[in-house]
């Protein structure tokens, strides 16, 4: 058996070649979408670094340190709060450390 040369003639469309027109409009819509993400990329580094450099991490915990100044200061209550409301509940019973594990003198 022999096979045409044209098998699939008629199944297959042309391939679509965009005209210049069409080109400068989606490179323009490319370039401007380009310079939006980038500016929204510039726009959350900044606030970013701001945020971050004007705040005070050592007070704030964000990294755990066993020496903490801020852990030694005296906790103060939210405005409107009585030490009670504050106070553990009374069912709740405290555990003791074993002795293997360290603790924050210790390091």
């Amino acid at each position: 058996m022999t096979e045409p040369e044209n098998k699939y003639e008629g199944q297959f469309k042309e391939i679509y070649i965009p005209s210049a027109e069409e080109q400068r409009a989606r490179r323009s819509r490319n370039r401007v979408l380009g310079f939006a993400l980038a500016g929204f990329v510039i726009l959350v580094g900044v606030v970013t670094f701001i945020r971050l450099s004007s705040s005070d991490l050592s007070k704030s915990g964000f990294y755990y340190n066993f020496k903490d100044k801020a852990a030694e200061e005296e906790m103060q209550l939210p405005p409107g709060m009585e030490p009670d409301q504050a106070a553990p509940p009374p069912n709740l019973t405290p555990v003791e450390p074993e002795q293997d594990e360290p603790t924050g003198d210790d390091l």
